[in-house]
């Protein structure tokens, strides 16, 4: 993790129960299972107060890291991904994604929406036990609490293997004022070295 997100305070949840209820349908912000044709977005400005940019707290007036730009997802979201990726809808609401034009397999996504009434960390252990059935060799790396921007959120990275690659996924998730925001970096393994600094400057680069 990046030093604004300081050093994860990792959790260790307990196994769910046998016959735990499957998370509410309400829960939009897991990593879904793959991207799909959808419509093309537009950037958000570079000039701070641009269509999307919250009024505070705000890091839309930072200067853009090299080889990045700017863009604005629901719920107000804005960060930095890097300059010429395709920028499509997600399939779940308060999502939207962008996808490495020369390689797909390589994707991040980006967005808010209002929070699901369960706490932050418990509606994530209780959808990875859900969600980790349905992938092959699934492994946690983390599922923790941090603080990012004076909030509580939690750090979510994992790997499991695909029909063609193993895969990993790094992602974050906190609340402000009622909505759910998320930053989500993946790619298969082998290209994860020059993924996560591009999960980084999104990190460091979104707000609120």
């Amino acid at each position: 993790m990046s030093a604004v997100v300081g050093a994860v305070l990792l959790v260790a949840p307990k196994e769910p129960k046998p016959g735990t209820a499957a998370p509410s349908t309400t829960y939009i912000f897991a990593p879904p299972p793959a991207f799909g044709p959808a419509d093309v977005q537009t950037p958000a400005p570079d000039e701070p107060g641009g269509p999307g940019t919250p009024a505070s707290p705000s890091n839309v007036a930072l200067p853009v890291p090299d080889g990045f730009q700017r863009v604005a997802g629901p719920g107000g979201l804005v960060t930095t991904i890097p300059k010429g990726w395709v920028i499509t809808r997600a399939s779940g609401p308060g999502a939207m994604q962008a996808t490495d034009p020369e390689d797909p397999s390589r994707q991040v996504r980006y967005g808010g929406a209002p929070a699901p009434a369960n706490a932050l960390l418990q509606s994530h252990v209780d959808y990875e036990a859900t969600f980790s059935r349905t992938k092959a060799a699934f492994h946690r790396l983390s599922l923790g609490t941090t603080t990012y921007h004076g909030v509580t959120a939690v750090d979510w990275e994992f790997e499991h293997d695909t029909a063609d690659a193993r895969r990993r996924v790094h992602s974050m998730y906190w609340r402000v004022d009622g909505v759910e925001y998320f930053i989500y970096a993946a790619s298969n393994t082998d290209r994860w070295a020059e993924t996560l600094p591009i999960y980084h400057a999104m990190i460091d680069n979104a707000t609120p």
